[in-house]
């Protein structure tokens, strides 16, 4: 046997042995091997993607306001649709599918913090890895990533071939996860999807009743604010959503605590995010929150999420704020 031909074999060995490994991990169940985040989000799929008959007060938002609104204290019809790590990219495609299979809400509101403007980080390691998105909505996504030149040219086929990966459930991205899993997560996340449900779409994120005794601050935290054009383009079509099918829409600030302002009071980081929601303010005609909330750090289980006595807190402020 050549070189030649041995290439060829072993090339091919390779590609089919891929294919072949990939067949199988489409044949695991995801509650076995995704952790603790896959839940949330596959809960909230099913439920944008399943037929409702009841009009809703809806949140959108990022994990600081999915840990902050308690819907039980909102209203019998509220429903948090925030996702841990979420931007305006999959709040989109969420919105777009709850109104697809459900009556328009009486009111949204939406929160994202400024980090959600500023990377793209989530779409890859969450979005695309849990299959959030459908096929269409992936290459719809990717292609606008690419239209609003956030992506230097030189690094979009890498970015398509690995979305491809993610698609083809391609052994690369998947097969450690399910070795470190040794397949046993499925009761735990079979657990969280429920209290999920239960909760209608609340979750907690940080659980240290001390975390602040050893913060460290966050390097996402420590830049100035720089928009992403397609996080823009995004934030954009959810409200033009809201007004074609005449929903009232509030863009509201989550708290935040004096720790985590510390580290942000050094960069440019809110004055320019808030100038932005002004003009989103003024171009659509709704009301925006450009003040910021501070609350003491003992009512935090992170540097970001609030803890259970917070997030009672914040509910009921808005709540009484917004006459809901």
């Amino acid at each position: 046997m050549n070189n030649k031909i041995y290439v060829l074999r072993f090339f091919f060995g390779v590609i089919f042995g891929m294919i072949f490994l990939s067949m199988i991990i489409f044949l695991i169940p995801e509650m076995k091997y995704f952790d603790g985040e896959y839940p949330a989000w596959q809960q909230q799929k099913d439920y944008t993607h399943t037929k409702g008959n009841e009009s809703q007060i809806i949140f959108l938002g990022d994990s600081a306001f999915k840990a902050a609104i308690f819907p039980e204290l909102i209203a019998d019809d509220a429903y948090n649709l925030s996702l841990g790590g979420a931007g305006p990219i999959e709040m989109y495609y969420s919105l777009k599918n709850y109104l697809e299979n459900h009556p328009k809400p009486q009111k949204i509101f939406i929160s994202f913090g400024p980090m959600h403007f500023i990377y793209l980080d989530r779409y890859r390691d969450r979005t695309l890895y849990f299959h959030f998105l459908s096929t269409s909505e992936q290459i719809e996504s990717q292609l606008n990533i690419f239209k609003c030149g956030d992506i230097p040219i030189y690094e979009m086929p890498m970015m398509m071939l690995e979305s491809l990966q993610f698609m083809a459930k391609f052994p690369t991205k998947y097969f450690q996860t399910i070795k470190t899993s040794e397949l046993k997560r499925e009761t735990l996340n079979e657990e969280i999807y429920k209290n999920v449900s239960m909760e209608r779409g609340h979750m907690f994120f940080g659980n240290d009743p001390e975390w602040f005794n050893h913060y460290e601050p966050h390097e996402q935290l420590q830049v100035n604010f720089k928009l992403l054009n397609v996080e823009d383009f995004y934030m954009r079509k959810i409200l033009q959503l809201c007004i074609e099918n005449k929903i009232p829409v509030k863009i509201v600030q989550t708290p935040i605590n004096s720790l985590t302002y510390e580290t942000t009071s050094h960069y440019e980081y809110f004055q320019p995010y808030f100038d932005y929601l002004k003009k989103l303010s003024e171009e659509f005609k709704i009301e925006v929150e450009t003040e910021l909330k501070i609350y003491d750090i003992k009512l935090f289980g992170d540097h970001l999420h609030v803890n259970e006595e917070g997030a009672i807190i914040y509910t009921k402020q808005l709540k009484e704020k917004y006459k809901i």
